[in-house]
């Protein structure tokens, strides 16, 4: 989790400089450190401690598979395999606006996975081994439920980043189809008050995170959602129905709790603490979806929850299930909702026509964060700033705050920028339209590296979602004359 988090913040603060960061260490390596404790674990299965090992084993040849440890196994082979292509994917397309690309997201697919299988290694070692005592088996699941719900609000992406960017659609649909799954799941295998206190304790691992980020001047998420609140909505269902918690009806009943205590939760935070209150038409048009999203998705809980008591109690998940036959059903029509839930997030990107610079409402800007700059992308771009012409590119989320879109140059110092500044020109074109800079300021920012740069401080008060083509030239002057740097930026504009 430490990884995860450090890694975006390190790319919104530092930007990506190499593959070899310190996010990418925590990642990759704990990755390494799981999947070397689920091949221990297969091996110790294959070499005769059998009955060590509760749940389901798999046998391919001589090979004894415990199903859980195996499933972890695979997760991280998908997250290790993520790594080259992730790397192809930034040095092809630069930065990512948002972890929704595809090599992110095959991620984050293999880290649920791995910790799905964990969750099913340690429910399978119920009353054995070192989680013999009751105590120390909940905690161990506890601690994987809290992964994977921080891999749920994680992925988020820009809506844990951004209150203000937050749609009373997309987002509620998100958290609808993600989280009920895991927290119903939690109810019907550890405990009624699991839920609660999964969320509870990714809040404050979540506070600690930002409290770390705070100290060392990174960018930092939001605290919300607290997805305690409406987890406790699940909590109460299944502490009220105790005595049914083996009914289907259940765990649609608590997934439709929680998108109702969600959605109620999320609208007064949009309206008062935030300031954007959502639309109530738009509010009400995507509630059935989500209402619908949120009982399926606890259905689904229900039936993960029911496998997660199978793999520790006699009888197995026929007894769970009153028969074999209707574990199978139930878990062939889980998957199926899982894969038509996650191709429903499929939301493809439509844009209109290259914006205009009327339609920029352009005006001048004496101070911004340089992270939150178009031309910041330029900075690690090939051939910056030696090169004579250079190509870069940049998304950006459409958020209703002004974004800077003025360009830049970088001294080492304050008195090399000083020096530098008289035989320093800029122009700008946006999409083969010219745009005058004098009527801006030139802003002095220092970077986090010690270099001082001048941006032009022109921003874009409204932007829509498009594709656009800016071109930069820098002119200035050395000694054997002057020397121009062509910058082709390549911008595109994202609906929330």
């Amino acid at each position: 989790m430490v990884g995860v988090y450090l890694d975006t913040a390190w790319h919104r603060t530092v930007g990506r400089d190499s593959f070899f960061i310190l996010p990418h260490l925590f990642i990759y390596g704990g990755g390494l450190g799981v999947w070397a404790a689920a091949l221990a674990g297969i091996a110790g299965a294959t070499l005769g401690r059998r009955d060590e090992f509760g749940g389901p084993v798999l046998h391919v040849g001589r090979v004894k598979l415990p199903f859980g440890f195996a499933l972890t196994a695979v997760g991280i082979l998908v997250i290790m395999a993520a790594a080259p292509v992730d790397a192809w994917w930034h040095n092809t397309f630069g930065k990512d606006v948002l972890i929704w690309s595809p090599p992110h997201l095959q991620l984050h697919l293999g880290a649920g996975i791995a910790a799905l299988g964990l969750l099913f290694a340690v429910a399978a070692q119920r009353g054995r081994g070192a989680l013999a005592r009751p105590w120390l088996w909940r905690c161990a699941m506890l601690a994987i439920l809290v992964d994977l719900v921080h891999r749920g609000h994680f992925v988020l992406a820009h809506y844990t980043m951004l209150p203000h960017a937050r749609t009373p659609d997309l987002y509620p649909f998100l958290v609808a189809l993600l989280a009920p799954v895991v927290l119903v799941a939690a109810a019907r295998a550890v405990a009624p008050w699991a839920p609660t206190l999964a969320c509870l304790l990714f809040l404050v691992v979540a506070w600690l995170m930002d409290v770390m980020l705070r100290i060392i001047d990174y960018e930092r998420y939001t605290l919300t959602p607290i997805l305690a609140a409406p987890a406790a909505a699940i909590s109460l269902v299944f502490w009220v129905a105790a005595r049914r918690r083996d009914s289907a009806w259940l765990g649609a009943l608590a997934g439709l709790a929680f998108a109702v205590a969600f959605v109620t939760m999320e609208a007064a935070w949009m309206r008062w603490p935030v300031g954007r209150p959502w639309p109530a038409e738009r509010v009400l048009a995507a509630l059935p979806r989500v209402l619908v999203t949120g009982a399926l998705s606890g259905w689904v809980g229900w039936v993960l929850g029911g496998f997660l008591r199978g793999v520790s109690v006699p009888g197995g998940t026929a007894a769970e299930f009153q028969s074999r036959a209707r574990a199978g059903a139930a878990a062939v029509a889980a998957l199926t909702l899982a894969v038509v839930g996650l191709a429903a997030t499929y939301h493809p990107q439509r844009y209109g026509p290259p914006m205009t610079v009327d339609e920029l409402r352009l005006r001048s800007l004496a101070r911004f964060p340089y992270t939150e700059a178009i031309f910041w992308n330029v900075f690690f771009a090939e051939g910056w700033p030696l090169d004579a012409r250079v190509e870069a590119r940049s998304e950006g989320i459409l958020d209703g705050l002004p974004m800077p879109v003025g360009p830049a140059w970088c001294a080492p110092s304050e008195a090399a920028l000083t020096a530098t500044l008289p035989g320093l020109r800029f122009t700008m074109e946006v999409n083969v339209t010219p745009v005058d800079l004098t009527p801006y300021p030139l802003v002095r920012l220092p970077l986090r590296d010690g270099e001082r740069c001048a941006w032009v401080g022109v921003a874009s008060e409204f932007q829509r979602a498009s594709q656009n083509r800016f071109v930069y030239t820098i002119e200035r002057s050395v000694s054997g004359g002057p020397v121009t740097t062509r910058v082709e930026l390549g911008v595109v504009f994202k609906d929330p």
